[in-house]
């Protein structure tokens, strides 16, 4: 058989290869002659298995493709260095095995390029397959009919699309690639990579890794509020070594979690800590001394913090993981009964208001521990880690702080493990640092769309929900007193106090009814002093103002606030625009966005890839061809995909328009529903005590001797 050239000897190969469920490989290279370069082709089933691995794992069910023995059938290729004419040698039988073995066959790489194309295009996995399936006619099989997910599995990593932050095989060599390329933003503070030591920090061991991570955006946001409340947490599961991430968070004007820095390192002691303060330090120029400093309760932390910025006002611990502390050593008393009675009076202790009361509960509390043999060892534990650190922890030492659980930090992790990584083991720790930059990239988003439109923050929400409970209290409950007012609880015969704290506050954090923020007044009850929420009793007295028109406006300005449900971010307009050139600058280091012009563009590009094959020459090893290849491999297929996105939505908006609206709900179908109700099943659990058990209990403690 004779060929024009080579496109028309691989369409007919590729047609034969179809019709007989076959295929042609080449086990050896191109040879040549004085006229002609030649090339052999066999059957891919022919020869015999040799195995490359250790015996480790089984061999796949189908088995072997190699059928141990010859196959005849084979192409002898030759093309004429001259004309290109392919002139072919075809044995077509086969023996030694069947043809209608589909399972030995692999995709053509037409095939491959095709799914490649729509793995590239981000079509789900499912919907390709779904096509793939649909497209089944005549009972006629062939290949690509028995597609799986693992093929499209291998076709995307072939051609380098499943995840742009794999720049190479080797974790190591990928990381140390995507802090080069992020080096001149600035958004590395520091790095460390195991196996190598630095003379500049000789106390930093040789396996030791560190990456700081903090960008421009998160500085800006650090910048402005810093002084407030300072956040640190770390976790695991981001990676499989033993590498912690910790994370330096404040709380923005809409009192919501901003992660500011983010701490990679395999130790969490006092010198990595104070490393990872000192350069946030040097990048800020300037020393950071918080309102509220929270962490959990290791004291590396706070000890590591004062080394390098100024003091807290209050250093308090999460009530939350308090709690849970308490709850998992409880254990140690054996009663179950008395677990619960314990577990009552810790919570009342803690949430006591009164310092004198607590001071005094806290000793009959710890007496009565030790005393008792079942208690006994409780007891022991509760004083060695709770008795010399009650300020950190107690309700009562942290009155008007305005935080009270790290759980901004909690929600921070949690979603950055299931919807950035789709709740997947992560098993490669440059995919945890591109889900976390994606992350911060997104939270920069969030700060922009809040600071032109505005938003409905979830303390916002509280403080609404919170006017609305009011409105069914009697404005007859108010009092009025010398130091402002009083109202009488609803559940217990306490009498909360609310004063007017803050003039002319610029606060945003503003209830519409009431014309006030939550600075502008506090309340002795724990949902303002402790939460910091604008409680019911402010709305009720805000409300109780308004009614008898007594405001005073030399003392309390009480003006309407415009635009008040639609929270606007900063007062000046020169601040917002500042800032948000600022986030938009450091967004804008982090992606390829360019002003110029597309032909300035195209000119750069091939400059830099004309510098990239004058470095092919230089390569000299089969891990950088390698490496290479893995990089080039997704530019055609993201190419075309483009390319071909842009010829759909030309046809579509081309086409004509429904006239069903587009915000249209579908008919819902009749659905079945169960008619009979589950009991629930009563269990003994550890619960907080209500109000009136909280002051029974108190009183208890209050009269142990």
């Amino acid at each position: 058989m004779e060929f024009a050239n080579m496109d028309a000897f691989t369409f007919w190969k590729v047609q034969e290869e179809k019709a007989t469920c076959s295929l042609f490989i080449s086990e050896h290279g191109w040879y040549s002659t004085e006229k002609n370069k030649i090339l052999k082709y066999v059957c891919h089933r022919s020869g015999y298995y040799k195995r490359k691995g250790k015996g480790i794992r089984h061999i796949k069910t189908q088995g072997t493709k190699k059928i141990d023995g010859f196959c005849p059938a084979g192409i002898k290729l030759t093309v004429c260095h001259v004309s290109g004419t392919c002139f072919v040698e075809y044995t077509s039988t086969h023996a030694g095995h069947t043809s209608d073995n589909l399972g030995h066959l692999t995709l053509t790489t037409k095939e491959r390029e095709n799914f490649a194309l729509k793995i590239a295009s981000k079509i789900p996995f499912q919907v390709i397959l779904d096509e793939v399936r649909d497209s089944i006619c005549n009972s006629e099989l062939d290949r690509t009919h028995l597609l799986t997910k693992k093929d499209l599995h291998n076709i995307q990593q072939t051609f380098n699309l499943n995840n742009e932050a794999i720049r190479h095989t080797n974790d190591a060599v990928s990381i140390e690639s995507w802090v080069k390329e992020v080096e001149s933003s600035g958004c590395v503070l520091f790095y460390k990579p195991q196996d190598i030591s630095l003379l500049e920090h000789q106390n930093l061991k040789k396996e030791d890794f560190i990456l700081i991570i903090m960008n421009m955006g998160q500085l800006e946001i650090l910048e402005k509020f810093a002084d407030d409340c300072i956040c640190l947490d770390g976790t695991h599961g981001l990676n499989p070594y033993d590498f912690q991430l910790h994370t330096l968070l404040v709380l923005d004007d809409l009192r919501e979690g901003f992660p500011c820095a983010f701490l990679f390192s395999n130790r969490s002691d006092v010198e990595i800590l104070v490393l990872f303060f000192s350069c946030i330090k040097e990048k800020m120029k300037r020393q950071i001394k918080p309102r509220v400093f929270m962490s959990d309760m290791e004291k590396t932390f706070y000890n590591a913090w004062i080394r390098v910025m100024k003091p807290a006002d209050f250093r308090i611990y999460c009530t939350w993981h308090v709690d849970r502390s308490w709850r998992k050593n409880l254990n140690k008393i054996h009663s179950k009964e008395k677990q619960v009675m314990v577990y009552k009076q810790l919570r009342t202790i803690l949430q006591e208001l009164d310092q004198n009361a607590f001071t005094q509960m806290i000793d009959n509390f710890l007496r009565a521990l030790v005393n008792d043999a079942d208690t006994c060892e409780f007891g022991q534990y509760f004083k060695r880690y709770y008795t010399e650190n009650v300020e950190a922890w107690a309700y009562c030492h942290r009155l008007h702080s305005g935080l009270n659980t790290n759980m901004h930090i909690e929600r921070m992790h949690e979603t950055i493990k299931y919807i950035y990584l789709n709740g997947k083991v992560v098993k490669r720790l440059d995919k945890a640092i591109n889900a976390l930059m994606k992350f911060v990239r997104d939270k920069l988003f969030e700060r922009l769309i809040t600071l032109n439109k505005g938003k409905i923050s979830s303390k916002l929400k509280d403080l609404r929900a919170r006017h609305k409970t009011s409105e069914g209290m009697d404005l007859k409950l108010v009092m009025v007193t010398e130091e402002g007012w009083e109202v009488p609880s609803a559940l217990c015969q306490d009498l909360y106090k609310v004063e007017a704290r803050k003039i002319n506050c610029t606060c945003k954090l503003v209830c519409q009814q009431c014309h006030a923020c939550i600075h502008q007044y506090s309340c002795s009850c724990i949902d303002s002093s402790v939460k910091w929420n604008m409680c019911k009793h402010v709305h009720l007295v805000c409300r109780f103002l308004n009614d008898r028109k007594e405001l005073e406006v030399g003392n309390i300005t009480q003006g309407p606030v415009p635009n008040a449900s639609i929270l606007q971010i900063d007062d000046g307009i020169s601040s917002k625009v500042e800032e948000e050139q600022k986030i938009l600058a450091a967004i804008s280091q982090n992606t390829s966005i360019s002003e110029e012009n597309l032909y300035d563009e195209k000119e750069k590009l091939k400059m830099e890839v004309m510098e990239l094959i004058h470095d092919i020459d230089k390569i000299s090893t089969r891990e950088e061809i390698s490496a290479l290849k893995k990089l080039v491999g997704p530019i055609k297929p993201t190419l075309h995909a483009i390319r071909l996105q842009q010829s759909r939505d030309l046809q579509h908006s081309m086409g004509a328009s429904s006239k069903v609206h587009h915000n249209k709900n579908i008919k819902q179908q009749r659905r079945l529903f169960k008619t009979k109700k589950k009991t629930k099943k009563e269990t003994v659990g550890l619960s907080n005590p209500g109000t009136e058990e909280i002051n029974q209990i108190a009183i208890n403690l209050l009269q142990l001797s």
